[in-house]
Parts: structure tokens; sequence; C-alpha cells
């Protein structure tokens, strides 16, 4: 009786790890930790006091992973927010348009695949002396089509130089933000 208990759990997760595959496929093992990157960029460097500018949230996902839009209530929405009490004022975040895609008939969901930039505006409101720094949470849980992490988060910082007001600035990651100026 001991050894069909033992055959029939490790049946099971035999099943689970295996689940959806075709003869001769080797089972998927989801790497959670390293499957997504995130980086906080800037639009601008240095920042000078009262500049409007953006920070943008960049996810890079590998091939077969995703997250969920931010309007997705289940599994856990993607939503990105500045933590307050840095160098900036933030506006509302500017999520990119998301995927709809069928998941394996579990229903449709808005997704996120490869790489996204989720832009944030803000306003610098640096003080004499003060550095001009920002910090980014992200919430997002990461999915396969068959499986998903726990629902997680991570804080994302960013230092910039500052500058005097009417200093020169350079445009940064136009490929995310385009020509400001």
């Amino acid at each position: 009786m001991k050894h069909l208990k033992r055959r029939l759990t490790l049946s099971a997760l035999l099943l689970a790890v295996s689940g959806g595959l075709a003869a001769g496929q080797a089972p998927m093992i989801p790497d959670w930790e390293n499957a997504a990157k995130f980086e906080l960029v800037a639009s601008q460097s240095p920042v000078r006091p009262g500049d409007h500018l953006e920070v943008a949230v960049v996810a890079e996902l590998d091939e077969g992973y995703h997250l969920y839009g931010p309007e997705e209530a289940f599994p856990t929405a993607t939503v990105v927010e500045l933590v307050e009490g840095g160098a900036f004022e933030s506006g509302e975040p500017a999520y990119p348009p998301p995927i709809r895609r069928d998941l394996s008939g579990l229903g449709e969901y808005d997704l996120y695949e490869g790489t996204i930039a989720i832009r944030i505006p803000v306003t610098s409101v640096l003080e004499r002396g003060r550095s001009a720094d920002a910090e980014v949470l992200v919430r997002y849980q990461l999915c396969t089509d068959n499986a998903c992490s726990a629902p997680t988060s991570t804080t994302l910082e960013l230092s910039l130089p500052t500058a005097r007001a009417g200093a020169p600035v350079k445009d940064l990651h136009s490929e995310i933000f385009g020509k400001s100026r």
C-alpha cells in the first residue's frame, strides 16, 4: 500500500510537470527567477529643477513567458508606481497596448510578451543639494501558458545627475521616448 501511494504521488507529479506535452517533448520547468528582466530608464540627463520628463520601466520577457495587462484582475495585473518621497512627482503611467490571447481554454486575457516599456511622466521637485533619485515599484505575476509564479514585486532605482536651471540636457533612449526637444 505504501509503495502504491508513492507511485501515485510520483505519477501525479510527473503529469503536472509534463502536462500537455507531445510524445518526445521534454518538460519545461519555468525559470521564474531569470525569465523577466526589469530596468528603469529616464528620457533625459541631467535633471534640472522643475523639469518635466519621463521614466520608463522596461521589461524584457523570455520567449514563452508573459505578464498580464493593467486591466486584468486575475491573475495579477502588472502595475507600476513611483515611490513617493524622491526627487520627482508622478503622473499616470502609460501602459503599452496589450495583446489579447486565448490561454489553453482558460479564457482570453490581455498580455504582454517580449519587451515592453511602461512610461511614467514625472516632474522634478529637486531641492538644492538633493540628488535626482527615483524609485518605482513594479507589481506583477510572471506566467507561461500553463503555469504562473506567485505574485511578486520589485523596486527599481535610478539616480540621475543634476544641473542648474537652464543648463543643457541630453535626450536619452529615443527608441522608447522619441525625440522630446
